[in-house]
């Protein structure tokens, strides 16, 4: 066993030796139309993309994009020569028309940094020229656009390609290209999301802010009018023993709320008998009761025709795919995207607002029901106490 491991050592060892010293191969030299060496040592063409700073193949939508093409030219027996810089956008990044990808501006670096160009056209022209005293050129320019892409696409092929012509022929003498795999996505911010819900996001964006701004004025109103029904009653209970109902209405008087307004209206009523303050408890308390309740019937609208708007968005989102796939006559992922990222985007909102708008509406209904069971409790303990009291009887006028 250890013999064999020794022997498959030594012939792995021996090939080792025979590859280092092996001679390389000679390769034929191919026709200059078999290659691209000749073009490639005339001009040279990278191509990068910047968003934010940073150099990125993933870009984001309606976000300005820089797109730089760096022309590298090395002619050593050339004095002048133009060079015409194109990019080719690929159909797979879903651009149909000019609105799709939008050239807010052009800029070209000839070595003493960017300078804004008059125009915006996709194909800048570079001029070269030779310094004084040298017989060739070797120089590099830059092209700057500044683009902004309105649609989703997945990863797709921009290339920008570069030619040569040394006037005053307008015969191309060299070309070079370069080539990135692009993809447009869509960031998930409110702005972008708001964009792409289309037209429906404004009654839904609508419905949010009257359901917030009614949800806050009832946690406003609601914070005020609880308080500590207990020590209340305790207070004008001691009042009421001390002074008599006159004194107790004072109390009542100095505290806040919908339980201290319902004691007094009861309380104002002692001299006419016991029903009376009953019933004079129980109209106030049906007033209170609607004054706390004012406003809930908004929050449940809101929580209601939110969704119902988000699905109407959604089936919008889908007749706008529909009819993009009707008019292109073919089924592609970027025909049909804008119109089902729609139709998800306003179903999300409409459920995200119902769902905040019910929350809402469950915590005010609880504050609700607690202060109308306080007033329940201390109408009912004035009742005791005033017959404690034997003041449930009408005086005589």
């Amino acid at each position: 066993m250890r013999v064999r491991r020794i022997a498959v050592l030594v012939a792995v060892g021996v090939w080792l030796v025979n590859m280092a010293n092996a001679q390389p191969r000679e390769v034929a030299p191919q026709p200059a139309s078999e290659t691209a060496a000749a073009d490639t040592t005339k001009i040279n063409v990278k191509l990068e993309m910047f968003q934010d700073g940073r150099a990125t193949n993933n870009v984001e939508k309606d976000k300005p994009v820089d797109v730089v093409a760096t022309v590298a030219l090395n002619m050593p027996d050339v004095q002048r020569a133009n060079v015409q810089v194109a990019l080719n956008i690929s159909d797979e990044l879903n651009i149909e028309n000019e609105s799709d990808v939008r050239i807010k501006a052009l800029y070209i670096d000839n070595g003493t940094g960017y300078a804004l160009q008059p125009t915006t056209s996709i194909r800048p022209r570079l001029g070269f020229a030779a310094e004084e005293g040298k017989t060739g050129l070797v120089s590099t320019q830059k092209a700057k656009w500044t683009l902004t892409f309105k649609n989703n696409a997945s990863k797709a092929p921009f290339t920008v390609s570069a030619a040569v012509v040394i006037p005053p022929s307008a015969d191309i003498v060299a070309e070079n290209r370069d080539q990135i795999i692009l993809k447009v996505v869509t960031a998930l911010s409110v702005q972008q999301l708001w964009r792409d819900g289309g037209i429906f996001m404004w009654p839904l964006g609508f419905a949010l802010i009257i359901g917030i701004a009614f949800a806050l004025e009832r946690l406003w109103t609601l914070t005020f009018a609880k308080i500590d029904a207990q020590a209340f009653f305790e207070q004008l209970s001691a009042a009421m023993k001390n002074g008599g109902p006159e004194k107790a209405v004072e109390v009542c008087n100095k505290t806040r709320g919908p339980v201290a307004g319902v004691l007094r209206e009861g309380l104002l009523r002692v001299n006419q008998g016991i029903d009376h303050v009953e019933k004079a408890i129980t109209s106030a308390g049906a007033v209170e009761g609607s004054f706390l309740q004012r406003g809930m019937v908004v929050l449940a609208s809101v929580t209601t025709i939110a969704p119902l708007i988000g699905f109407l968005g959604t089936v919008w989102g889908m007749v706008i795919a529909f009819k993009a796939i009707a008019e292109a006559g073919d089924v592609k992922p970027t025909i049909v995207a804008n119109g089902i990222s729609q139709a998800l985007i306003t179903t999300v909102t409409g459920l995200i607002i119902a769902i905040v708008a019910q929350t809402f509406h469950n915590f005010l209904i609880s504050r609700i029901n607690r202060i109308i069971i306080d007033m329940e409790e201390t109408s009912t303990m004035l009742v005791d106490l005033l017959i404690e009291q034997q003041l449930d009887k009408p005086k005589a006028q």
